[in-house]
C-alpha cells in the first residue's frame, strides 16, 4: 500500500545537502542528548516524513528494505508476519532489535520481538525515523542488540487523506491537532485500513494443493497531549488477519490471527540551575495475541491408515502486561563536557494464557467443540519478569575536531540474572559535515518468555536456565558531504555469544510431544561492509544507492549482497520517485536466485491545500520467496499493486 507525499505546493522537501548544522541537530537515540549524524557516537540513520512520502512506503516493514544494514521478509513460522533482520541476523520474532514509538518500547514480552504483535508498522503519524545500525544496550539495555529504531510521531499536523488500491485495498487518514494556548497542545491520530489480499496458488506442508488469499485489516490511534512540561501519550494498534498458511497449513475461512497493543505514558521535562537536564516517565502497556489455525487436515494421513475425521483446529491466546518508570539526567560540567546517567524500574508479566484446541493433544481424539487449555496444561505460564536498570555516560571535546564518549550500563533480570554493557567511541570530526568514527561496545539480549517457558506444544519447549545473548561489536565508519554529494562507509564485526538457538528434544513432564529445547551457543560472527552514496545530479533530481556486503565467513543466513536505488525527480507541482531493493541469493530459500523489487510514486500538488498521487508497488510483478524454517522453498510475496491516493491538509 502507497501513500502520497505531504510537500507543501510546489515546494520541495529538504535534503542532506541543503540541511544546515542546526537543522542537522535534530537526533538524540545515540546519546539521549541532541547531536548531529556527524558527532553521534553511533551509526545513525535518519528517515524524514517527506523521505517516506516521496517514496510512498506506509509501514515500517518495508521501509527497512531501504535502511543500510536492515531488511525485512515475510514469514509464517509464527503466523503471517515479517522478520527484522539486522547484520546478518535474521529471526522469524525480530527480537534483535528494539523499537520504540516516542522513546516507549513496543517489543512485546512473550516474544521479544515486534514480528507478531506489531504488524506493519504504521507511517502515518511520522515526523522522523531514527535508527541505529549497530549495539545499543549502553543505553537502551535488551533487544537493542543489532540496533534500536525510534520513531517520532508529527505534530502540528491537520490533514485527511483516502487511498484506493488495486487488488482490493481501502484505507484512510485523520491527522488533526489543535494549540490551547503556547504551552499546551493536543495532537490526534487515525488510521484504518481493509487490504482484501492478494491470490496464491500454494502447496502447504501437507503437501495439499489449493487457492488463497491473505487479507488483514487493521487500526492505529495516537494521542499526543503537551501540557507545560508534561507530554502525555496513549496508543491503540489493531491487526486481524485471515487464511493463508497460517502456522503452515492452507486454511481458508479457518485459519485467523489477531494481535492488539495499547499503551499509556507520562513524561515530565524539567531543569536544575541551568545545567541539569531531566526527565521523569511513566508508562503502562497491554499486549493481546490470539491465533487459530487449521494444524492438521482431515482425511490426510499423519500415520500409516491414520487419518482424522475432522479437522484439527487450534492455537494459543496471550495476553500481557508492562509497567515502566524511568529517570533521566544530563549535567553539562562545562562547555566541553556533558555527563548523562539514568535509571529504570520495569515489571511485566503474562496476565492470561491458555491452549484452545478441537482435538485432545496426545490422542487426536476430537472434542464436542473447541475448549480452552489452561494451567498446566497451556503452551505458556503466567510468569512474571522485574528489571532494575542504571546507566552511566560521559562525552569529552577533546579538541575542536575530537569527542569521545564512554558509557555503562547495569540490567538486573530476576528471572536468569545480570548483564553489563559497555560502549566507546571516538569521533574525529574535521569538517562541520564530515566525521571519522571508531566505536566499540557489547550488547545483550534477555531469554524471552517463550524461550523460557514454551511447554506442551509441537513445536518447541523452553529452557529456564538459559542465559542471556551477548554481542561484541567493533565498528569504523566515515562520514563525507559536499554541496551536491554524499558518502558514508561502515565497516563491522560482530562476534556473539551465548546465541539461543533450538537445539536437541529433552525428556520432561511438560514436554510430551519430545519437542526441541533452546540452548545457548558460541562461536558465531558477522563481519561486513554498509555504504550509502546520494548524488545531487540537479536541482530536481537526486539518487541514493545503498551496497550492504557480508565476508564468506559470516555467519548469517540473509544473502551475502543486498542493496536499494532510489531515484527522486521533481518539477514544478509534479514529484516522482522510483525505487527498488536488490536481494542475492540466500542459501536459505531453496530454488529462489537473487531478485529485485521495484516501485515508484508519482504525486501532483493540485494545491496548497489538496495533493493526488498514482503508485506501483512491485511494478514489474516479481514472483519471490522468502526465508521460512517452516518452508524449505520459502514464502510466497505479494505481486503487483496499483494505488490512488489523495490527501488535503486544512
Amino acid at each position: 500500500m502507497c501513500c502520497l507525499s505531504f510537500c507543501t505546493y510546489g515546494e520541495q522537501g529538504p535534503d542532506l545537502f541543503s540541511l544546515s548544522l542546526e537543522e542537522l541537530t535534530t537526533i538524540e537515540i545515540a546519546t539521549k542528548n541532541k547531536q548531529t549524524i556527524y558527532s553521534s557516537p553511533s551509526i545513525v540513520y535518519v528517515i524524514t516524513r517527506d523521505q517516506i512520502n516521496e517514496m510512498g512506503i506506509s509501514n515500517l516493514q518495508t521501509l527497512l528494505n531501504f535502511v543500510p544494514g536492515y531488511q525485512s521478509t515475510r514469514d509464517i513460522e509464527q503466523g503471517t508476519a515479517n522478520r527484522i533482520s539486522a547484520r546478518g541476523r535474521s529471526t522469524a520474532l525480530s527480537e534483535s532489535v528494539l523499537v520504540q514509538i516516542d522513546g516507549n518500547k513496543i517489543n512485546d514480552l512473550y516474544t521479544g520481538g515486534i514480528s507478531i504483535l506489531n504488524r506493519l508498522i504504521d507511517l502515518g503519524n511520522i515526523e522522523r525515523i531514527e535508527i541505529i545500525r549497530g549495539p545499543g544496550s549502553a543505553l537502551y539495555g535488551s533487544n537493542a542488540f543489532l540496533g534500536v529504531i525510534n520513531i517520532i510521531t508529527a505534530s502540528n499536523r491537520n490533514e485527511m487523506s483516502v487511498f484506493v488500491s488495486h487488488p482490493n485495498r481501502v484505507s484512510s487518514r485523520f491527522s488533526l491537532s489543535h494549540a490551547f494556548s503556547e504551552h499546551k497542545k493536543l495532537d490526534f491520530y487515525l488510521g484504518v485500513f481493509d487490504d482484501a489480499g492478494d491470490n496464491y496458488h500454494l502447496t502447504d506442508i501437507y503437501g495439499i494443493e489449493g487457492e488463497t488469499h491473505d487479507p488483514i485489516n487493521g487500526l492505529d490511534a495516537y494521542l499526543k497531549q503537551s501540557w507545560h512540561d508534561w507530554l502525555f501519550t496513549a496508543r491503540y494498534m489493531k491487526r486481524q488477519l485471515n487464511d493463508f498458511i497460517a502456522l503452515g497449513s492452507l486454511g481458508n475461512d479457518i485459519n485467523k490471527e489477531q494481535s492488539q497493543q495499547w499503551s499509556l505514558s507520562a513524561q515530565y521535562n524539567g531543569t536544575w540551575f541551568n545545567q541539569l537536564d531531566y526527565d521523569v516517565s511513566f508508562a503502562h502497556s497491554q499486549d493481546k495475541w490470539q491465533t487459530q489455525a487449521l494444524l492438521i487436515p482431515k482425511e490426510v494421513e499423519i500415520f500409516p491408515d491414520f487419518s482424522l475425521a475432522t479437522n484439527f483446529v487450534g492455537g494459543p491466546f496471550l495476553t500481557s502486561k508492562n509497567s515502566k518508570a524511568a529517570i533521566n539526567v544530563s549535567y553539562q560540567a562545562s562547555d566541553n563536557h556533558l555527563l548523562s546517567f539514568g535509571s529504570a524500574y520495569e515489571k511485566a508479566h503474562i496476565s492470561d494464557v491458555y491452549t484452545a484446541t478441537t482435538h485432545d493433544l496426545f490422542t487426536l481424539e476430537p472434542y464436542q467443540q473447541s475448549i480452552k487449555l489452561v494451567g498446566d496444561q497451556s503452551f505458556n505460564d503466567r510468569k512474571s519478569r522485574k528489571i532494575v536498570s542504571l546507566y552511566l555516560q560521559d562525552q569529552i571535546q577533546l579538541t575542536t575536531e575530537w569527542e569521545v564518549t564512554a558509557g555503562i550500563r547495569y540490567d538486573y533480570y530476576n528471572d536468569f540474572g545480570h548483564a553489563i554493557s559497555p560502549r566507546i567511541a571516538a569521533v574525529w570530526k574535521p569538517e562541520e559535515k564530515s566525521s571519522l568514527k571508531l566505536m566499540y561496545g557489547t550488547a545483550f539480549r534477555a531469554p524471552n518468555f517463550l524461550e523460557l517457558y514454551d511447554r506442551n506444544n509441537y513445536v518447541d519447549f523452553g529452557n529456564v536456565n538459559l542465559n542471556a545473548e551477548e554481542v561484541e561489536t567493533i565498528e569504523v565508519s566515515w562520514l563525507q558531504t559536499f554541496e551536491n554529494w554524499h558518502v558514508e562507509i561502515t565497516a563491522f564485526n560482530n562476534d556473539f555469544k551465548q546465541l539461543i538457538t533450538l537445539a536437541a528434544p529433552v525428556e520432561h513432564p511438560e514436554n510430551p510431544f519430545f519437542s526441541p529445547s533452546f540452548t545457548n551457543n558460541d562461536g558465531q560472527k558477522s563481519r561486513g561492509v554498509e555504504t550509502e552514496l546520494q548524488f545531487k545530479l540537479t536541482q530536481q533530481f537526486s539518487i541514493k544507492v545503498l551496497w550492504n556486503w557480508f565476508t564468506d565467513d559470516s555467519d548469517i543466513n540473509i544473502a551475502q549482497n543486498t542493496g536499494a536505488v532510489m531515484f527522486d525527480y521533481q518539477q514544478a507541482e509534479w514529484r516522482f520517485n522510483l525505487h527498488g531493493f536488490y536481494r542475492g541469493k540466500n542459501e536459505a530459500v531453496a530454488n529462489q536466485s537473487r531478485y529485485f523489487v521495484a516501485a515508484a510514486n508519482a504525486s501532483l500538488s493540485l494545491s496548497p491545500h489538496l495533493t493526488v498521487n498514482f503508485a506501483l508497488d512491485n511494478m514489474f510483478n516479481q514472483q519471490y520467496r522468502t526465508q521460512s524454517i517452516v518452508y524449505e522453498e520459502g514464502i510466497a510475496n505479494r505481486g503487483r499493486a496499483i494505488t490512488l491516493g489523495m490527501q488535503y491538509q486544512f
